[in-house]
């Protein structure tokens, strides 16, 4: 397992685009990718788990990756984030 943290640098949080954009990339791993935030943890597979988070901008996120491919689950996360959230 892996875990990465990231603090939110979108104005406007995590909401439906990024969280729809987040869970289509997820889907494309093996790995169950989670993430924590203050509220709790979502499914990032699931659009749904995600936006129920409402993470804000600046709250700190971790996302916790377990499975096969989780190497290259954890870069592209890396990559992907400071683009999308």
């Amino acid at each position: 397992m892996i875990s990465y943290e990231y603090i939110v640098s979108d104005k406007q949080g995590l909401h439906a685009i990024n969280s729809l954009r987040l869970s289509k990339a997820a889907s494309k791993y093996e790995s169950r990718i989670t993430l924590k935030s203050r509220k709790g943890t979502a499914d990032c597979k699931n659009v749904l788990s995600l936006i129920g988070l409402g993470a804000r901008y600046g709250e700190c996120l971790e996302f916790l990756v377990d499975g096969q491919d989780e190497n290259s689950a954890i870069e592209f996360l890396k990559e992907f984030l400071p683009a999308n959230l």
